[in-house]
C-alpha cells in the first residue's frame, strides 16, 4: 500500500515535469516565431519604407541646414555691414561735431583773450599816473587789436566763400598769421589761394601765414 502511493506520488513528479518541459517547450517555439515574424517584417518595413523615407528626410534636411545657414550668414553679414556703416556714420558726426566745437570754442577763447587785452588798456589809458609814452602804447594797441579783429572776421568771410564750412584766423603777438580751416584735407592750390587772401587783407608777407586743417 505504501509502495503504491510511492509511485503515484513519483508518477505525478513526472508528469509534472514533462508537462512543464513541454509548455516551456511550447512558448519558446511560440516566441521565436513571433520574434522571428517580428524581424523580418520590421526589418522588410524598415528597408522599404524607412530607409527610403529618412534617406530623402536627410536630404531635405540638409538642404534645409544649407539654405539656412547661406540666408543665415548673408543676414548676418548684412548686420554686420549695417553696423560698421552705422559705426562709421558715428564716428563721422562725432569728428564733425568735435571740429565744430573746436571752432566755436576757438573764435571764444579768441574773444575772450581779446576782450581781456582791451581792458587792461583802457586801463592804462585812464590811468593818470601812467606815463605819457605807456598810455600812448596802450592806444596803439588798442587800435592794432581793433584793426585785427575786422581783419580776421574778413578774411574768414572770404575763406568760407572758397567752399570751405568754417575757418579761424588767429593774428599772434610777433606778427605771424595762424589759419584753421574746417575741410579733411588741403591741397597746395587751396593752401596758395588761403594765403593769398591772408596776404593780401592783413598786409603780411606769405612767409609768415601758416595755414592748416581739421575736420
Amino acid at each position: 500500500m505504501v509502495f503504491q502511493r510511492k509511485q503515484i506520488v513519483v508518477l505525478s513528479l513526472i508528469l509534472m515535469i514533462v508537462v512543464a518541459g513541454y509548455l516551456q517547450y511550447s512558448y519558446n517555439k511560440s516566441s521565436m516565431s513571433v520574434n522571428d515574424w517580428d524581424e523580418v517584417a520590421i526589418g522588410d518595413s524598415y528597408e522599404n519604407v524607412t530607409i527610403e523615407d529618412n534617406d530623402d528626410d536627410n536630404t531635405r534636411l540638409g538642404e534645409a541646414v544649407f539654405v539656412d545657414r547661406t540666408l543665415m550668414d548673408d543676414d548676418y553679414f548684412d548686420a554686420k555691414k549695417d553696423e560698421d556703416e552705422n559705426k562709421s556714420d558715428e564716428k563721422a558726426l562725432l569728428a564733425s561735431k568735435e571740429a565744430n566745437d573746436f571752432f566755436a570754442q576757438a573764435k571764444i577763447n579768441r574773444e575772450i583773450t581779446r576782450s581781456r587785452d582791451k581792458d587792461a588798456l583802457k586801463e592804462i589809458e585812464v590811468d593818470e599816473t601812467a606815463s605819457e609814452d605807456l598810455r600812448s602804447s596802450a592806444s596803439e594797441l588798442m587800435m592794432k587789436i581793433m584793426s585785427n579783429s575786422d581783419k580776421e572776421m574778413r578774411i574768414e568771410t572770404l575763406i568760407k566763400e572758397r567752399g570751405f564750412s568754417d575757418a579761424v584766423v588767429l593774428f599772434a603777438s610777433d606778427g605771424s598769421v595762424d589759419v584753421i580751416v574746417k575741410t579733411p584735407s588741403l591741397s597746395a592750390v587751396q593752401v596758395a589761394q588761403i594765403s593769398d587772401i591772408v596776404s593780401r587783407h592783413a598786409e603780411i608777407e606769405i612767409r609768415n601765414i601758416h595755414v592748416k586743417h581739421k575736420y
